[in-house]
């Protein structure tokens, strides 16, 4: 079973089922295409700024290697973490380029592929005949004013 990422776009004149049904699913996988591909699919997906800070790596690797001496293999192992980084770490990239435009995370699903994914998200989020509904994220809680909890093993807060 692999996990999704439910992302929705940021509120517009559409309505809330428009926005639900362009909900994008992002799975928390590896990315092998990030991994072989590295900074041509990081311009490919448009994300500029991880773009220029892979090639500030990869050209400094480079210029360890020519410059410095570096051995070659070494630079190679670290061009394969790098590639790594980018395999594990891809997916989120996206979504936190989606989160800084305005889009919310609505939901995770575990489903074994996209397709049911996608299925078991819009049956939560459209039921037949039903209005769409989204739970949205509240505010985190604040601490109400008074005595301040006890962690530990004395019985009160402030003494012995």
């Amino acid at each position: 079973m692999a996990f999704y990422q439910v992302l929705i776009p940021p509120p517009g004149a559409g309505g809330l089922r428009e926005e639900i049904e362009q909900a994008r699913l992002l799975p928390e996988s590896f990315t092998v295409s990030a991994f072989v591909f590295g900074g041509l699919w990081l311009l490919y997906k448009r994300l500029w700024l991880a773009f220029i800070l892979y090639a500030l790596v990869w050209g400094g690797l480079v210029y360890a290697q020519q410059q410095i001496g570096f051995a070659i293999g070494a630079v190679m192992l670290s061009q394969i973490a790098l590639g790594l980084f980018l395999g594990l770490e891809g997916q989120n990239l996206i979504a936190r380029k989606l989160l800084r435009k305005g889009w919310r995370l609505v939901d995770v699903i575990e489903a074994p592929d996209l397709s049911s994914a996608e299925r078991r998200f819009f049956e939560h989020a459209l039921p037949a005949g039903a209005p769409p509904r989204i739970a949205e994220a509240s505010a985190p809680a604040r601490f109400a004013p008074g005595p301040v909890p006890v962690i530990g093993l004395f019985p009160e807060a402030r003494g012995r």
